[in-house]
């Protein structure tokens, strides 16, 4: 599809701030092929000062870091079972936390995100997205809350609307892992859709890769805007992620 370069430029400005004082960013997770189960992510800059995060090493580039991704303890393997979100019951032998859809009012972001940490690593396992990169869409679309429902009729913490979930196999989307899983799963073939243009990526998910095609690029400014909040919690939780690994390692 034709790109629209002036959008691309636009967020790169709008996040210059965030991610370096002079640095042009474009961020792209190069996922068009099968990822490895746990997959790093390599940060490059090129001579024209354009930083790039990409999940396939470039010997062509700048290597500035390594974001490591550290393997769980349980470990999902890919095929068909995988690839269909599970049905889950209170008295199936999953996993999920039995508070994990209840006590809403009383249980802060930072809380529930915790509950859900699990379904997240399995997820970035099976469709190779960085978890900080999954968490910072869930923070976005409904701040880790299980029962979001939006205006448009978008559910639970991915904001499925109808006609995706079903397409992503997600009988209910209003359970945790189904919905992640669901959602994550959707990401990753908007992915391979874009070859990994995050701008489209997320653009895509917001606003629909109909509208995004139509544009040529990022669709409407609140998508921007979206796109640039995403980003945002992403540096974020990737940041913490990388300090927590620090700090076990000092331990």
């Amino acid at each position: 599809m034709k790109r629209s370069h002036d959008n691309a430029i636009e967020y790169a400005n709008i996040i210059r701030p965030i991610a370096s004082a002079c640095a042009i960013v474009s961020l792209v997770f190069a996922l068009s092929l099968p990822a490895p189960a746990h997959a790093d992510i390599y940060r490059y800059e090129t001579d024209s000062g354009e930083v790039i995060l990409t999940s396939q090493p470039r010997k062509d580039l700048k290597l500035i870091e390594v974001i490591r991704s550290t393997p769980t303890k349980t470990q999902s393997k890919a095929g068909s079972n995988a690839d269909k979100p599970k049905s889950v019951s209170p008295n199936s032998g999953s996993s999920i936390p039995k508070n994990a859809t209840s006590g809403m009012q009383k249980s802060s972001a930072e809380e529930r995100a915790k509950l859900y940490a699990p379904y997240i690593a399995e997820a970035s396992q099976i469709y190779g997205i960085p978890e900080a990169f999954i968490r910072a869409v869930i923070k976005i679309e409904s701040n880790f809350n299980p029962r979001a429902v939006s205006h448009a009729g978008a559910m639970g913490l991915m904001q499925l609307m109808p006609a995706t979930a079903e397409h992503m196999r997600v009988e209910d989307p209003f359970d945790p892992r189904q919905n992640i899983m669901g959602g994550v799963r959707y990401l990753r073939r908007l992915s391979d859709r874009y070859d990994g243009d995050i701008n489209l990526v997320l653009s895509g998910y917001h606003a629909g890769p109909g509208n995004v095609e139509k544009a040529g690029g990022i669709p409407f400014e609140k998508t921007q805007q979206y796109v640039k909040n995403v980003y945002a919690w992403y540096l974020r939780y990737r940041d913490a992620e990388k300090d927590d690994k620090s700090a076990k390692n000092d331990d």
